[in-house]
């Protein structure tokens, strides 16, 4: 009965698996050939050839670049330097730094909203949210935020720009017009990184402490799934589709696949174990799944399916990627 039992789970693993892969084999996949990673231990970025698995330029920023924002509407990537209170500003076609905003107090968590227009920047010591004009590389205004603010996260319609209180359990709901808090939402222990779906539906806050994802309905601005996942989430990325979302786990060693459905639900799909040494950053590049390993210096290309290793690609020291990654070119 035993060997009967095991034979009966192992069948009903394959078929679970063969039935992910054939739903990823259905997904849109979109164009994504660059990956712009902050190198925090280095002082520089990599920029990663997705085709090639190849490094193509490292670009030398600011102290201890942690955040990234890469931004195709505004032709730009910024770079938040942790240690170094400034966000660098890299050009896309260049691949050179062309400006440095000093932002003091701790900037990590940075998000560009996708018209281009602005830049929005978390200062960790200082409880505030700094707006810069995209195409001046300038500071345009600042809103007083809760506790140690760290990730960001911007409606598609660019209207409304969410930040996660890490030591108050909160979201952040902040108008981008005003830059004035429109409301709070409670999450789990100390949410880290927030990603909105594609089509601005749900908002995902990864707690670092309960190593549990808050699925957030923004309609009605209130928790419609809590989902376990690995030790410390830390990085999310959703699909083009927003049916799945990839969550690294830092201290768990691990990616876990979530599924979403019509109604709001949400569900653990799949737990990539051992899939990188402290995973941090995180992006699904087309038909591949980029991971940042933070102790092992690389970033690794997984299958989004299988979570099977399919290349890897050196970097700097002590790889972050905290943030949007890609961009086109």
């Amino acid at each position: 009965m035993r060997n009967g039992s095991a034979a009966t789970r192992a069948l009903r693993n394959g078929l679970a698996t063969l039935a992910l892969a054939a739903a990823m084999a259905a997904l849109p996949v979109s164009a994504a050939p660059f990956a712009w990673i902050t190198n925090q231990g280095s002082d520089t970025v990599s920029v990663v050839d997705i085709a090639t698995a190849g490094v193509v330029a490292t670009v030398p920023v600011g102290h201890s670049p942690a955040g990234v924002a890469a931004s195709d509407a505004a032709g730009r990537v910024f770079v938040s330097n942790a240690d170094g209170g400034s966000v660098s500003v890299l050009s896309l076609d260049t691949r050179a730094v062309v400006a440095t905003v000093a932002v003091p107090d701790g900037p990590v968590g940075i998000a560009a909203a996708p018209d281009g227009r602005r830049v929005y920047v978390a200062a960790w010591y200082g409880n505030r949210l700094v707006a810069i004009d995209a195409a001046g590389a300038r500071v345009t205004g600042a809103v007083p935020l809760g506790r140690a603010p760290a990730g960001i996260a911007v409606a598609p319609d660019s209207a409304t720009v969410y930040v996660a209180e890490r030591d108050d359990d909160c979201v952040a709901v902040v108008d981008a017009a005003t830059l004035a808090v429109r409301s709070r939402i409670r999450v789990g222990a100390h949410p880290f990184a927030l990603a909105v779906a594609p089509d601005g539906r749900r908002l995902l806050a990864l707690n670092v402490v309960s190593n549990d994802v808050s699925v957030v309905d923004l309609a009605s601005g209130r928790v419609a799934a809590t989902v376990p996942v690995g030790l410390a989430p830390y990085g999310a990325s959703f699909s083009a589709d927003g049916r799945r979302a990839w969550i690294t786990n830092q201290h768990g060693e691990s990616v876990s696949l979530l599924e979403f459905d019509a109604a709001g639900g949400a569900r653990l799909a799949a737990t990539f174990e051992r899939a990188a040494d402290y995973p941090e950053g995180i992006a699904l590049a087309g038909d591949r799944l980029l991971v940042v390993s933070w102790m092992n210096d690389e970033a690794l290309l997984l299958d989004p399916a299988s979570g099977a290793r399919l290349a890897s690609v050196a970097l700097g020291r002590n790889p972050r990627g905290f943030g949007q990654m890609l961009s086109t070119r």
